[in-house]
């Protein structure tokens, strides 16, 4: 069994916008791997919110997912991990992360990272793409404790260094798995759509939705 865990709790200070929210086609950011996860057979995610939670929150509206509100976001990625572990059941066989700036990954590739985490019983695994590792990752239960003793500040990345020999790498030719989509230049490069111009769509949308006019 494996629990899938979608951090988005981040301030989005170079986007200006909340990343979960951004539009990718009919979906957003967040909508769209929480599709992506459904199709891939991993239900029942947990979504780690921050600041937005209020409005990222309405996004979810019939959708199976259980929301825990990071209130201090600023403590960084790891505060977010540990808060969605504290809520896995102990038995899993281990948490798929998935940074919702990695929106576009397919659901394809989740399955390969399942079936290799199967496999393998390596206790991490991770996409491959020339030469980088990328996201989502699948933890091995057995790295939650070293997870959550970690000092803040520090980040998840010092325990895939320390396990870089035992780690089961996915070679994948999707560059969705290692690009970040931190600015408005990378939502350009991944949509072909001006940030501003996506933004005035989605809200011109919203209100056609909410126009009780006939």
């Amino acid at each position: 069994m494996v629990v899938p865990i979608v951090l988005a709790a981040g301030d989005s200070r170079r986007m200006g916008y909340p990343k979960a929210l951004l539009p990718l086609g009919p979906a957003t950011f967040l909508t769209r791997i929480l599709a992506t996860l459904e199709k891939a057979g991993l239900r029942n995610p947990v979504v780690v919110l921050g600041k937005d939670a209020g409005l990222v929150r309405k996004s979810l509206s019939g959708l199976a997912a259980e929301v825990a509100i990071n209130t201090h976001p600023e403590m960084g990625q790891l505060s977010s991990l540990r808060l969605a572990l504290e809520r896995v059941d102990p038995f899993t066989d281990g948490c798929l992360v998935w940074p919702v700036d990695h929106p576009a990954v397919s659901a394809g590739l989740v399955r390969e990272l399942i079936e290799l985490f199967a496999a393998s019983r390596a206790p991490l695994v991770l996409p491959w793409h020339e030469g980088r590792r990328g996201h989502p990752a699948i933890f091995s239960s057995s790295l939650c404790p070293e997870l959550l003793a970690l000092p803040a500040g520090e980040g998840a990345k010092s325990v895939v260094l320390r396990h870089a020999d035992r780690t089961a790498l996915l070679p994948t030719s999707e560059s969705a798995t290692v690009e970040d989509i931190d600015t408005p230049e990378d939502y350009y490069r991944l949509t072909g759509e001006e940030l501003a111009a996506a933004l005035a769509r989605r809200e011109s949308s919203v209100v056609a939705l909410e126009d009780p006019r006939p």
